[in-house]
């Protein structure tokens, strides 16, 4: 009997909530990803830790409040979503601006998980 090799996507977001096509690029590869019985690591560094603010208005996005887009990703299996410890401390971003589900992970943890991974995405 062989067993079902589970495959390992990162997604590393640096871009900002500004460029709203590259953030819904990221979290729709991330869904196809999981729809394929992947595991996804969403990995938010530099300015892309800036999705996970949690008082964001959709309406200068012209687009759907893509934190919302972000809680409701554990229903589709993508239940890591990790953000560099770096990346807060440069932002002067507050835990309590952010997200509570997320994972606070330092940059050596960063490069392991990606040295572990079976795909590496950058957006």
């Amino acid at each position: 009997m062989t067993t079902k090799q589970e495959i390992t996507t990162n997604i590393m977001i640096r871009c900002t909530s500004l460029n709203a096509a590259d953030f819904k690029e990221a979290i729709d590869l991330g869904l196809v990803c999981a729809a394929f019985d992947q595991q996804v690591n969403l990995i938010f560094i530099d300015g892309g830790i800036n999705n996970l603010i949690t008082n964001q208005s959709a309406a200068n996005l012209r687009d759907k409040n893509h934190v919302d887009i972000l809680k409701g990703l554990e229903f589709y299996d993508i239940e890591h979503i990790f953000v560099e410890k770096e990346s807060l401390e440069n932002s002067r971003l507050q835990i309590d601006n952010l997200l509570p589900n997320v994972q606070f992970i330092s940059v050596s943890e960063v490069l392991e998980l990606n040295l572990n991974a079976d795909n590496l995405v950058t957006f």
